[in-house]
């Protein structure tokens, strides 16, 4: 493994989890309607909320913590649902996976098209 650069300082805790709720942010948003981070809930080092619409037009607070992914609530800025009455996931793929069937379909559209791409773009660099 790879060690670190020492003249790059290390993230702390919650840059780490600010940095991971602005990755998924960027990653999802092509599967659901709306996803914002949380500006009402607190967030510290080891946890964030996001706000989430899924395309079935389901409104969603889920908590993005050191344990994981899990819905806290069925509404924005909503954290009501404690931990031992959800389940964690570990990726936020996983748990759209679970409350969104059409983020599966759309996963699945997007992947075909994305790869269909790819072959057409070497097709046309080989001819």
């Amino acid at each position: 493994m790879a060690e670190a650069d020492p003249a790059i300082p290390e993230p702390s805790a919650k840059e780490a989890i600010s940095f991971e709720a602005n990755q998924v942010l960027k990653e999802i948003g092509f599967a659901v309607e709306r996803v914002e981070i949380s500006k009402e809930l607190p967030s510290n080092e080891s946890v964030t909320y996001l706000n989430l619409v899924t395309r079935e037009k389901e409104t969603y607070c889920v908590e993005l913590s050191t344990k994981g992914y899990r819905v806290v609530g069925k509404a924005f800025d909503i954290s009501e649902i404690p931990p031992e009455a959800s389940q964690y996931f570990e990726t936020v793929y996983s748990l759209l996976n679970r409350i969104s069937p059409m983020y599966r379909d759309s996963f699945g559209t997007t992947l075909a098209s994305k790869l269909a791409q790819i072959q057409s773009e070497r097709e046309h660099q080989q001819s």
